[in-house]
């Protein structure tokens, strides 16, 4: 975690929590508590999280980064959390639905044409999954070498 996150800033949120006031997880979902997380990593116990779901809970509405006084927030240690989660395979099953789809059709969602038409929108373009899956592939053959 320490390569991930600066741990003096780290220090400075937990201790200030300024933005705990504003965030929209934590003044709208029972028991998500940020500044707990944030304790556990700065004490060396982040293990525990990688498997709760309070690490996908935060919002990343930018609210606490706007609030803080050291431009860091709490999103920064979710987003790291969450990045080492799923690099041990723990996330939720909506993210690697969304993943999947998004490998197949470089889409995040389908189109809803019946709205679409309602509101006189055109088709939307091509979804360009050739350009995409041709990226992907340049990417893995680069980390590859």
């Amino acid at each position: 975690m320490q390569e991930s996150l600066d741990f003096n800033l780290l220090k400075m949120c937990a201790d200030c929590g300024a933005c705990y006031e504003i965030c929209p997880s934590s003044l709208h979902l029972d028991g998500y508590d940020p500044r707990a997380v944030i304790k556990d990593i700065l004490k060396g116990e982040h293990e525990k999280w990688l498997t709760s779901e309070t690490i996908w809970q935060c919002l990343e509405c930018h609210y606490c980064l706007e609030m803080c006084y050291q431009h860091y927030g709490f999103e920064s240690a979710m987003t790291a959390l969450r990045r080492l989660a799923a690099s041990k395979g723990h996330f939720p099953p909506q993210l690697k639905k969304g993943w999947d789809l998004f490998i197949k059709s470089s889409r995040l969602g389908d189109p809803a044409m019946p709205a679409r038409k309602k509101l006189g929108l055109p088709a939307p373009a091509k979804s360009g999954v050739d350009e995409f899956a041709a990226m992907l592939e340049a990417y893995k053959e680069s980390r590859d070498q």
